[in-house]
């Protein structure tokens, strides 16, 4: 019998990011439902984006928040025919700091543990006295968190934000999409985004299906885990720190065999 065998799970990450998570879960004998909460696109500003990619070679350090910040920084810089040469580089996590290096990345700096802008604030070379008077440009989604440039910027540096990509609303029918799956209520949710916990959320209220709010959530790190209970989810949630899909997978595994 496989591990996951009769455990289904809504993914809400991404389609395009959480199709690998939900083929694993697949193949340990779950069953995936795949309810994507967030759409990940380039953003509408693609002047600005530009224009910051033209203004590079005047960073000392580039940091990236996530893996879609990877994917669509790197895009445009490559587009340009530009490059990070020269510049410490950092990654909020282990996924993203490898992510990176397979976009042709070289020495990427992260966080061995709290994947997180705390996590990353404590990595060797963004010290008050590593980054004072340097200028640092961080890749990320449009709105993203704050903590990470006011922290910095009180440690003396000069921070840019190039926000590469943005978040939208999916228009997906959560009813249905359960329906199609067979599942009245998942066994367990997964939320590796504040943004996708959100939408979840607000989907679940406007679709009139509150009876989901008694589904047991998994997130990503405290903070997400934090918003659970806020948002009128029952279940106390169940908190896995590396967002890595490896991490995800045995996690539920655990769970599954009642190791959690």
């Amino acid at each position: 019998m496989k591990p996951l065998e009769g455990v289904s799970v809504l993914v809400t990450r991404p389609q395009a990011q959480g199709e690998n998570l939900a083929l694993a879960i697949d193949k340990k004998g779950g069953t995936a439902i795949r309810a994507p909460m967030l759409i990940i696109g380039h953003v509408k500003d693609d002047a600005r984006a530009s224009a910051i990619v033209t203004e590079l070679a005047t960073f000392d350090i580039a940091i990236f928040v996530s893996k879609n910040a990877a994917d669509f920084g790197i895009e445009l810089i490559n587009a340009q025919h530009r490059s990070l040469k020269g510049m410490g580089v950092f990654a909020v996590g282990l996924g993203t700091a490898g992510h990176l290096r397979e976009l042709g990345q070289g020495a990427v700096k992260a966080p061995r543990s709290e994947f997180s802008s705390e996590g990353l604030l404590r990595v060797e070379g963004l010290s008050e006295k590593q980054v004072k008077g340097k200028r640092i440009l961080i890749f990320r989604g449009a709105g993203g968190r704050e903590h990470l440039a006011k922290t910095l910027e009180g440690r003396g540096a000069e921070v840019s934000y190039f926000e590469c990509y943005e978040r939208r609303k999916p228009e997906i029918v959560l009813a249905k999409t359960l329906q199609d799956n067979d599942v009245k209520v998942p066994d367990i949710g997964l939320a590796t985004s504040i943004e996708a916990l959100d939408n979840l959320a607000e989907k679940i209220e406007d679709e009139g299906i509150e009876y989901l709010f008694k589904m047991q959530m998994l997130v990503v790190g405290s903070r997400i885990g934090q918003e659970v209970e806020s948002l009128g989810f029952t279940a106390p949630p169940l908190i896995v720190e590396n967002p890595a899909d490896e991490s995800i997978i045995k996690y539920l595994i655990n769970w599954a065999t009642d190791e959690v």
